[in-house]
């Protein structure tokens, strides 16, 4: 299992290389909405954690509000990573 920790890192890179944010700008603690990320840049973090953790983040997580911030992104993909099955 990935930690949060981890993922929040691997979720940042990602952010960074869509937006023009200073790395400081992103904490566990900064709001999605607050990054003011679009359709695009969102389907690029989600092919990008498919690809890193086999984790699909549906697009009802951005858009519910389920997870509102970095650091429950990250929680989220650990957990979903967690709930699935190892392969053998």
């Amino acid at each position: 299992m990935k930690d949060s920790r981890a993922v929040f890192s691997f979720i940042k890179d990602a952010i960074l290389e869509l937006k023009d944010v200073e790395p400081e700008e992103l904490t566990e603690s900064t709001e999605l909405l607050a990054i003011e990320l679009d359709s695009l840049d969102l389907v690029d973090i989600q092919v990008n954690v498919r690809r890193e953790y086999g984790v699909q983040v549906q697009a009802e997580v951005f858009t519910s509000g389920k997870v509102k911030t970095l650091g429950e992104l990250a929680g989220h993909i650990c957990a979903e990573a967690a709930a699935k099955p190892m392969a053998n």
